[in-house]
Parts: C-alpha cells; sequence; structure tokens
C-alpha cells in the first residue's frame, strides 16, 4: 500500500517515474530478513498477504487504507505503472550490476526508497541528486532498527516522528531533508502507533520529493555525534 500510494501521489504531481524496481521474494531473501527481524517477519507477511486490508479494521485513526480511500488512490500494484510508460524491474539485489546499469541508461534526477534493504555505494552513484528515503525515528538521536520502541523506552517524547533524508552506505546517516514529529496519544499501543505513521510517512515523502525537485528544500547535514545507532 505504501509504495503504490506513493508512486500514484506522485504522478499526481507531474513527477515522472521512469521505473520501479521490485525485490523479488525469494528464500535468500526469507533468511536474511529472519535473521534480523525473526517472528517479526511472519508476522508482516501474514498482514500483508493473508490479512491485508483485514490488518487494518476497527481502528479509530487514519490509517493507509482509510488514506487511500480519502485521496482517491487506486494504483493497487506497481505492474499497473506500465501504462505511465514506467519500466517494471524486478531483480533479486538491488544493488546488483543490472539495477547499475539501468541507473547509468535512465540518469534520474532522483530515486525514491520505499523498502528493500541497504543501498551500496555503486547505486548510489549513479542516483542523479541521490536515493531518498523515510526513516521512521528522528535523525541524527535516532538512526537504525526500532526507533519508534527506543524513544518510548528513554521516555524522550519530543522525538518521535519520521526524517527524509538521502541515503548513504552508512544507517541512516545521509543528509536530512525534512523532520516531522508525531505526539502519542493515551490509548495507543506499538502496534497502532506503526499503522498511524503508514499514512504520514506517504505523505511526508512525496512531499518532501516534490519540494526538493523544484529546489524548495535545502539538504542539511546530520551532526553524528548528536545520536547513535540503534538495534532490534
Amino acid at each position: 500500500y505504501i509504495t503504490t500510494s506513493v508512486c500514484e501521489l506522485l504522478l499526481r504531481r507531474n513527477i515522472t517515474i521512469q521505473s520501479v524496481i521490485v525485490k523479488r521474494f525469494t528464500i535468500k531473501r526469507f533468511k536474511d530478513e529472519f535473521s534480523r527481524d525473526g517472528l517479526r517477519l511472519i508476522k508482516k507477511i501474514w498482514k500483508k498477504l493473508i490479512l491485508k486490508r483485514n490488518a487494518y479494521l476497527q481502528t479509530n485513526f487514519e490509517n493507509i487504507i482509510s488514506f487511500r480511500f480519502k485521496l482517491n488512490i487506486n494504483l493497487k500494484n506497481v505492474n499497473e505503472l506500465v501504462k505511465f510508460n514506467t519500466e517494471i524491474l524486478n531483480v533479486d539485489d538491488i544493488n546488483s550490476k543490472q539495477v547499475e546499469n539501468m541507473l547509468i541508461k535512465l540518469k534520474p534526477d532522483l530515486v525514491v526508497f520505499t523498502g528493500g534493504g541497504l543501498i551500496k555505494e555503486n547505486i548510489l552513484k549513479v542516483s542523479g541528486k541521490g536515493v531518498v528515503n523515510c526513516h521512521m525515528g528522528i535523525l541524527p538521536m535516532y538512526r537504525g532498527m526500532d526507533v519508534i520502541e527506543w524513544p518510548i523506552l528513554h521516555e524522550d517524547w519530543n522525538n518521535i516522528g519520521v526524517t527524509i533524508h538521502f541515503m548513504k552506505r552508512d544507517v541512516d546517516t545521509g543528509d536530512i531533508l525534512k523532520t516531522h514529529h508525531i505526539y502519542l496519544n493515551r490509548d495507543e499501543d506499538i502496534k497502532k502507533i506503526r499503522l498511524r505513521f503508514e499514512p504520514i510517512m506517504v505523505k511526508q515523502l512525496v512531499k518532501t520529493v516534490d519540494d526538493l525537485l523544484n529546489k524548495k528544500i535545502k539538504p542539511k547535514k546530520q551532526n553524528i555525534d548528536d545520536g547513535k545507532q540503534f538495534f532490534v
């Protein structure tokens, strides 16, 4: 839902999507992600492939499904983008020579990242202005994993939110484009918070990409010493 929502909203802003790179779900990818996420990966697969829209039922806040309905977002699958002359490239490795060669050929203004792992230097250097990512945490304080949970554990209530930034080889260290703070409600658990973050991430990512292309944003370098990398 996030990727298709981002794509449709970018198109509505007259931003051309030359290509979408899709990482295949292989046995190797499953093993790699399971070693990192454990049982949470099974829950993610259950939510995406089995529950689908039902995962968002009975919520009293805006989630990605109600957000799509409100904005009349109809794109269901990235393969539908071929009607906009978008090339769909399915790969096992997003850092492969195949992806690198495609980017060299297309010469994009920038690349928008909606998930799929770490990006290596060979891809970063042929991605125009860079690879733009929406990080589910406030940078530079909270880099890495579970950076909704960590500020809650620290009772650091003013540093919960999302950051749009350029990706670098080191995790979450690229120049910051925009931060958006989110304040919690009393009745929320982690699951609800994560669901509530999704439409916010889409809105912030799309607006930031548009502003960046129209030179309305100036990237700001991170002071790495102001934060640290967190883990699961």
